[in-house]
């Protein structure tokens, strides 16, 4: 590995054999191997090398949010907060390695480096509403539109690099076209074939989903509103189930190659500001059985309500940590986004997204190949 400093001299470390390099880098976190590429041009060429970034270990980097602005509220622009809250955005939010039309984009869902992203204001001769991107390789792909994707449903990701390289996009579909979703059946993507097909649901008639979902062990979990279970699908929508749980459930994710599930309690009541948070974890997938992990209230977490919340905490979970005992959440009016640390139990502040902000969608970058060549 023949890489030269700035300044004419080889680096020390570089005169270490090129394979042992690779090695060494390709331990360390991605976040680092961000902070080496500002120490030299020869340090950036290094820890661009494909080699190094494809096996270096991964984790939650930070989150994409959108905002109103005030000037122009039917647009969204798009900003990137690292998980520490501090330094530059380790991922460039503009998106700019993507064609013009594709930029002003809303991101629907993430999920293992893959982005979920809507084309705002796409009509059809200007090309695919929706479309997968990897910020990380800056590739992408347009889904074909189909006759769900006509209407505005409820649409999800599913990609796993340990398992396969190809991803899956689930469209709900929606029976009776009101607010709440109730299924009829599912239309599925397969970036395999580039085909969509179309399952009627098998969870029951006048089953509901709600808008919070994870993909774990090649299924997608969705929660089902005033409903004891969580609803389950698989790939190919060839296995349907639904797993009992203890409360209804108003986020799900994966930490530690478990599911977590949060119930949050007197969500928006003014009567009662002190909302209360209870975390679950299926230690028994197979058996279904899940354990309450942690409890925690509102008062606990801030002592008194701040006065920059407003009239009440307003808290809404929006990712737990993969490999720690940390989830990231939103509260108060402003929405402050922090980090909760269940063993701890320490709040710590990471950024204000704002009164007009729409969004926050966690973000862990992804190196493997995925996509044909070409795009």
């Amino acid at each position: 590995m023949e890489v030269r400093s700035s300044s004419g001299k080889e680096p020390r470390v570089l005169r270490l054999p090129g394979d042992l390099v690779v090695e060494i880098l390709a331990r360390v976190p991605y976040r680092s191997l961000c902070r080496f590429k500002l120490v030299s041009r020869s340090w950036r060429a290094l820890c661009s090398d494909p080699a190094v970034r494809r096996r270096c270990p991964q984790t939650l980097s930070g989150f994409f949010f959108r905002t109103m602005p005030l000037a122009a509220p039917s647009r969204y622009d798009r900003h990137f907060v690292n998980a520490s809250g501090r330094g530059a955005p380790m991922v460039d939010p503009s998106f700019s390695f993507l064609p013009a039309g594709h930029r002003v984009a809303c991101i629907i869902d993430s999920c293992n480096g893959l982005l979920l992203c809507e084309r705002v204001g796409t009509r059809p001769h200007f090309g695919s509403r929706y479309f997968v991107c990897n910020p990380a390789t800056e590739e992408w792909i347009d889904l074909p539109d189909t006759e769900a994707t006509a209407s505005f449903p409820t649409v999800r990701l599913g990609f796993d690099p340990a398992v396969s390289s190809h991803f899956r996009v689930f469209v709900l579909v929606d029976a009776k076209a009101t607010f709440e979703l109730h299924l009829a059946g599912i239309e599925i993507y397969s970036s395999e074939n580039g085909a969509w097909t179309y399952r009627q649901t098998e969870w029951g008639d006048g089953t509901v989903a709600g808008w919070n979902s994870v993909f774990f062990k090649g299924t997608l979990h969705l929660t089902s509103p005033d409903s004891s279970s969580l609803l389950t699908v698989d790939i190919d929508a060839n296995k349907w189930g639904k797993i009992p749980t203890p409360r209804d459930f108003h986020f799900i994710g994966v930490s530690q190659g478990q599911l977590h599930a949060v119930h949050i309690s007197n969500r928006c009541n003014n009567h009662n500001r002190n909302n209360r948070l209870s975390i679950w974890v299926l230690e028994d997938y197979a058996g279904q059985q899940w354990t309450l992990k942690h409890e925690v209230d509102a008062m606990q977490m801030f002592g008194r309500l701040p006065g920059s919340f407003g009239d009440f905490y307003h808290l809404k979970v929006h990712a737990i940590h993969p490999e720690h005992g940390l989830i990231f959440l939103t509260a108060g009016k402003l929405r402050s986004l922090m980090s909760y640390n269940m063993d701890e139990k320490k709040v710590r502040f990471i950024w204000i997204l704002g009164e007009r902000n729409v969004s926050a969608c966690p973000y862990v970058p992804c190196f493997s190949d995925w996509l044909p060549p070409g795009h």
